[in-house]
């Protein structure tokens, strides 16, 4: 069902009105427009678990701001495929069902877990070795097309690689632009934003003060300042990521507000993974991996590496250059 034509409607009971000089009684019928939906999805496995619900607990927050009439749910603990696809079919019954499919507008799905170029990643489903893990989004799949607003639908993947086509390293799939980013925006029809290298935590550090009251702690406690910003205020801090050892020991050791994005960094598992396929891509297509290139003009400062949108299997423009921010990451990160 299209959005235009998603119209709930309530009867208020009676009213009085005035017909030809005369009260009259008449019931009255409110429309009512479909509140827009955002669904977190937050993984739950093995690696990154408590880490990927805190960046989905954040997100929430500043949709919150933004959104204040619309209803953001997290759905946590994904573990499976199986898992996935349970919440996924629940979701579509709920969006389509006659009784509750008028309710809510689909907005923005995010998924913050692991991803590869061409699937979500998850652990083994019902953790049988060697069982399912991937969730590629094609015909295997058979996940259900949501009914997505027509304008602001959008799947985010907080996830690795989920839009670098190009680190299949694989020419016919190269040209094809094959990444899951882009399978979900065909098959969902609707627009999906995808990582470029490998997604990493960014802890909100600018705007934590040290804390110790009494001066009784061994240690400095940190806490966020009690300060009012707007959601777009917040994503201008995670501009460029907080100094390494900083962000590592607030991500290990605290509940300060993170998100989980894909960074240009000049070391780490992301920046040895442009190198490896740097290598190889020069052997296969003689040629740099457009990603290395892309590293080294954003890496010195750690600023975002711009994410890809696909529309319908349409590939957005991006534009990447040294202190400049595509839109698409600053409203979604």
């Amino acid at each position: 069902m299209s959005d235009n034509t998603k119209i709930s409607t309530t009867f208020s009971g009676l009213t009085t009105v005035i017909k030809k000089g005369e009260v009259a009684i008449q019931q009255v019928m409110i429309k009512i427009p479909p509140k827009p939906l955002f669904v977190l999805f937050a993984y739950g496995g093995k690696t990154g678990a408590r880490e990927m619900k805190l960046a989905a607990e954040y997100k929430k927050r500043r949709l919150e701001k933004k959104y204040p009439m619309a209803e953001i749910r997290i759905i946590h603990r994904i573990k499976w495929p199986s898992h996935f696809k349970a919440e996924w079919t629940k979701l579509y019954i709920e969006l389509t069902r006659p009784e509750t499919a008028n309710k809510y507008s689909l907005w923005q799905i995010h998924f913050f877990g692991h991803g590869e170029p061409e699937s979500l990643c998850f652990e083994p489903d019902k953790g049988i070795a060697g069982a399912k893990s991937q969730i590629f989004f094609d015909e295997s799949d058979k996940m259900a097309p949501l009914p997505w607003h027509p304008r602001e639908g959008i799947f985010v993947l907080h996830a690795c690689l989920t839009a670098a086509f190009e680190a299949t390293l694989n020419e016919k799939k190269i040209k094809a632009q094959t990444c899951i980013a882009n399978t979900i925006s065909k098959n969902q029809k609707t627009r999906c934003l995808g990582q470029t290298v490998g997604a990493n935590y960014n802890v909100y550090f600018s705007v934590l003060v040290k804390y110790n009251p009494d001066d009784s702690y061994q240690y400095p406690i940190y806490r966020r300042k009690e300060i009012t910003t707007t959601a777009r205020q917040d994503a201008e801090e995670f501009k460029y990521r907080t100094l390494r050892p900083i962000n590592y020991v607030l991500n290990e050791k605290s509940e300060v507000d993170r998100v989980l994005w894909g960074y240009a960094l000049l070391k780490g598992e992301a920046y040895t993974h442009a190198e490896n396929h740097q290598i190889a891509y020069k052997r296969l297509f003689k040629k740099s991996y457009p990603m290395y290139e892309e590293i080294k003009i954003l890496g010195p400062k750690g600023q975002i590496m711009p994410c890809r949108v696909f529309n319908n299997g349409v590939l957005e423009n991006r534009i990447v250059k040294a202190g400049y921010f595509n839109n698409n990451d600053l409203e979604y990160i």
